[in-house]
C-alpha cells in the first residue's frame, strides 16, 4: 500500500494540531521566567529557535521533513530553554511557541485557538519598574538560514 508524502503530511499535522493549541506547560513558563529574570541590568541575551518544516535548512545536505534547531548564545539559562524547545515545540506550528512565549510573560494576554501568526515582533515588559527586563519576540522566515526563525532578546534594567 503506497501513501503519499501529502497524506502523511497532512495526516500527521491533523493529530499534532489539537496539541499545538495547548495552553503554555509551566515548565516551559518556568523555564522562560528564569531566562529572562537572569539578564542583569545593562546586559542583553537573546536565542533564536529555528524550524523548517517540509525541507532542512539550507546549509545541511540531508533531505528531511523537518528540522529543528536552538542557538543559546552559550547561556546556562537559554540552554535550558532551548532544550525545552528542541524536545517539546513544534516544527510545523511554531507559532505555538511564540503564542505561549507571550501569555508566559504577559499572563493577561489571550490568544483565540484559531489565530495562527506567520509573522510578526512583540516586546514586553517584564520585572518591575525598578528592576526588570524588555524581551523583544521576533518571528519570521529567515531566507539565509532557511525555514523560520523565533528569536527572544532580553535587555535587563
Amino acid at each position: 500500500m503506497k501513501i503519499s508524502l501529502s497524506a502523511l503530511m497532512l495526516l500527521q499535522a491533523l493529530l499534532i494540531a489539537p496539541m499545538a493549541c495547548a495552553e503554555p506547560s509551566s515548565e516551559f513558563c518556568q523555564l522562560l521566567q528564569s531566562f529572562v529574570t537572569a539578564v542583569k541590568p545593562d546586559k542583553t541575551k537573546e536565542f533564536v529557535f529555528r524550524t523548517s518544516w517540509g525541507s532542512n535548512f539550507k546549509d545541511a545536505q540531508e533531505q528531511i521533513l523537518l528540522a529543528k534547531r536552538c542557538e543559546p548564545n552559550d547561556d546556562p539559562a537559554a540552554k535550558k530553554v532551548c532544550a525545552y524547545l528542541m524536545e517539546n515545540a513544534s516544527a510545523e506550528f511554531t507559532s505555538t511557541a511564540v503564542k505561549e512565549t507571550i501569555s508566559c510573560l504577559s499572563p493577561n494576554s489571550h490568544f483565540d485557538t484559531q489565530l495562527t501568526i506567520k509573522s510578526g515582533s512583540f516586546s514586553v515588559s517584564y520585572g518591575t519598574q525598578e528592576r526588570g527586563s524588555i524581551v523583544d519576540i521576533t518571528f519570521r522566515e529567515d531566507s539565509k538560514v532557511g525555514g523560520i526563525a523565533f528569536k527572544l532578546a532580553v535587555s535587563g534594567y
